[in-house]
């Protein structure tokens, strides 16, 4: 998936009320195909990648070398800090669009020189002598460029349901987390030792704590690696630890 930004606008495209003034009279343009009706161009739009070219490139250029001046009496790294590379990459792709007024008053059947020539004359002469009784409609004509148009850069669906880098390090980490509590419950039941039973407990407690204060109390959802019946594993998972110490060391 990519985006587009304005790269060029006429200032006249877009108006609320076009003038046909004396504008070329057109039949056709390289995405306007020939129909038989006479247009004029009111002004061109063009979006680019915004991946595209740079179109400021020689004005941050000159701003960072004058950062650098400023900053010749700091340290390097302070320098390079100032020095980021641009996201744009150069990519080609880009849509136009055009806004016309047509006049399908004065439509032609065939696409002939001198039907062209005759039938252009006497819309000039009609806009000259008395523009506010020529009909004429607005037209947006818009063309898109295709998915091999788009270079340096990949173009596709994006994929929403795919988690970040970061997102993937806290999943595992919580997997962990899960993995040490179940070994640690594991080998509860064969404790047998007082003094460290009762160390234990003092510390899963604290632990319990701990969890608690960094959870989210108000949150509905459940983690998102983590089934809904499981949401507070966690807390069950050490609260049943507690209650197995506490069991134990009362049958010892």
């Amino acid at each position: 998936m990519t985006k587009f930004v304005v790269w060029t606008k006429d200032k006249a495209f877009g108006v609320d009320d076009p003038k046909p003034g004396s504008k070329k009279i057109m039949w056709e343009l390289q995405y306007v195909p020939f129909d038989g009706i006479p247009f004029m161009v009111v002004g061109r739009r063009v979006y680019s990648c915004h991946q595209g070219l740079d179109k400021h490139k020689h004005d941050k250029q000159t701003r960072q070398l004058q950062l650098l001046d400023d900053h010749s009496d700091h340290c390097y790294k302070k320098r390079r800090s100032i020095l980021k590379d641009s996201k744009k990459l150069d990519c080609p792709a880009r849509i136009y669009v055009v806004h016309l007024i047509r006049f399908p008053d004065y439509k032609i059947p065939d696409d002939i020189h001198k039907q062209r020539k005759e039938c252009a004359g006497r819309l000039r002469r009609a806009l000259a002598t008395n523009p506010s009784e020529v009909k004429f409609e607005e037209q947006y004509v818009a063309c898109f460029p295709g998915i091999e148009e788009h270079k340096n850069h990949p173009v596709g669906p994006v994929d929403r349901s795919s988690t970040s880098p970061k997102d993937g390090s806290k999943t595992k980490k919580r997997q962990k987390c899960g993995s040490l509590l179940r070994q640690i419950s594991a080998l509860t039941p064969h404790l047998q030792e007082e003094p460290f039973l009762d160390s234990l407990i003092v510390r899963l407690n604290d632990l319990l704590e701990d969890v608690r204060r960094h959870s989210p109390k108000d949150d509905p959802l459940p983690l998102s690696d983590t089934p809904p019946s499981k949401k507070c594993w966690w807390f069950l998972s050490i609260s049943s630890l507690l209650m197995n110490l506490y069991h134990i060391r009362a049958i010892s």
